[in-house]
């Protein structure tokens, strides 16, 4: 069996698409039908039901895209293991990351740590913290980077960097005339909230929870997939929220926004390097570890 046959069947499973496929793995879309086609002559049976518009798995696809994955997963560690006995710090290493620190911390310490492992071919996937959760449980990352603890028996989870959350509201809001706020001011305010799978709303419902705030307390006026939306929201004034101080503050100097801080409510929290407990760790991932953790 020809491993390239299971990588572009696990290629068209994920983009539903021959020539989207052909096009990320750069090949010819004759050669990605080839590749099925060989497939399913090798299983006997069709594997995908392809129409005009997309392409989906048959019940015999989705038996072998589960075990596709697994192959593919198995034999890059092998890879990455079998690499360890080489003298360089050297291979691939993927890093999956929720939104603040994919987009405003590890850039940077990912550019630090090539200065010193040139060798080390790193890629950076932002989504939110569940999804990077099920991606490492895939074994698609190596790593993750997340705003909210994980509690589970299977990964690693520790904290490496401090953050703080800051209450946004928008210019001119009747918020922003008072001296100090408490989280009880806040009650009967409209509040822009991230994804349900946010590490940074799950964060934020837990601390309001006990200051004696509880969400339902609050309108919500709309759930947003990025930080970025959730910051453009507040200044076209549909709300207020809470969003990570790195992200707010550019923001707020360009005076889009106000940012406040709650005298009663401690808005610090960690981010968090999770990883999995039960896998060796490849060279390059345990380098990262080590070049990041304190």
């Amino acid at each position: 069996m020809n491993l390239n046959y299971l990588e572009t069947f696990v290629m068209v499973a994920k983009h539903k698409s021959f020539s989207r496929a052909a096009h990320v793995l750069n090949l010819t879309q004759p050669a990605v039908s080839k590749h099925i086609a060989m497939l399913e002559a090798h299983y006997g049976t069709k594997l995908v039901n392809r129409t005009s518009r997309r392409v989906e798995l048959t019940d015999a696809g989705i038996v072998l895209h589960h075990f596709a994955k697994r192959i593919i997963a198995i034999t890059q560690r092998a890879k990455e293991e079998i690499s360890s006995f080489a003298e360089d710090v050297k291979g691939r290493l993927a890093i999956g990351a929720s939104t603040i620190p994919g987009h405003y911390v590890l850039p940077k310490l990912i550019s630090e740590f090539k200065k010193e492992y040139p060798l080390v071919d790193v890629s950076l996937e932002v989504s939110n913290s569940g999804k990077i959760v099920n991606r490492l449980h895939e074994e698609a990352i190596h790593l993750g980077v997340v705003g909210a603890p994980v509690n589970c028996a299977e990964i690693n989870c520790t904290a490496f960097l401090n953050d703080e959350l800051v209450l946004i509201i928008p210019k001119g809001h009747s918020l922003g005339t008072r001296a100090e706020l408490v989280a009880d001011d806040l009650v009967g305010e409209k509040l822009i909230v991230r994804e349900p799978d946010s590490g940074t709303r799950r964060v934020i419902e837990e601390k309001l929870i006990a200051a004696g705030v509880p969400p339902d307390s609050l309108q919500i006026a709309g759930e947003f997939g990025s930080t970025e939306s959730v910051l453009a929201a507040v200044e076209a004034g549909l709300g207020i929220s809470f969003a990570s101080r790195w992200a707010a503050e550019k923001a707020a100097l360009a005076g889009r926004i106000e940012l406040r801080s709650l005298k009663d409510l401690d808005l610090s929290r960690s981010l968090y390097l999770i990883y999995p407990r039960n896998r060796t760790p490849s060279r390059p991932t345990h380098a990262f570890l080590s070049f990041v953790k304190p």
